[in-house]
């Protein structure tokens, strides 16, 4: 019946492609009805506030989430810099004391020697 009638303004290709077979017009009217019920879940999922809040708060974490993933890396390879650094300024300052510890034990024994040298002169000039 509707195949052989052109289609009217409006109904464009989706009236030619209504079947001619009952059976087949029942299918398309159920899967059509199950497009239709999808289409209006999804778009009350899109205008429920809960929803939405839910979402957000969800968005939110994944963000706050990979931030702190983000600045925990930055401040561990920090905190390794800055150790590999005082570990150097610590050894600096160890080869520093051991060098100044060289130079002290040198005067202690130029002195201890003068003092020995002052009173062999001192007792010797009695």
């Amino acid at each position: 019946m509707t195949a052989n009638r052109p289609a009217r303004k409006g109904q464009g290709a989706a009236a030619a492609d209504i079947p001619n077979d009952p059976q087949e017009l029942v299918e398309d009217i159920k899967q059509t009805r199950a497009q239709v019920g999808e289409t209006v879940e999804a778009l009350t999922a899109k205008l429920d506030p809960k929803t939405q809040l839910r979402q957000t708060k969800e968005r939110m974490k994944e963000r706050i989430s990979a931030t702190t993933g983000e600045v925990t890396s930055k401040v561990t390879g920090k905190a390794g810099t800055v150790g590999q650094q005082l570990r150097g300024t610590a050894a600096k300052a160890a080869r520093g004391a051991d060098e100044q510890r060289v130079q002290l034990a040198v005067v202690a024994g130029v002195a201890v020697l003068l003092m020995g040298a002052w009173i062999t002169w001192v007792v010797r000039r009695r």
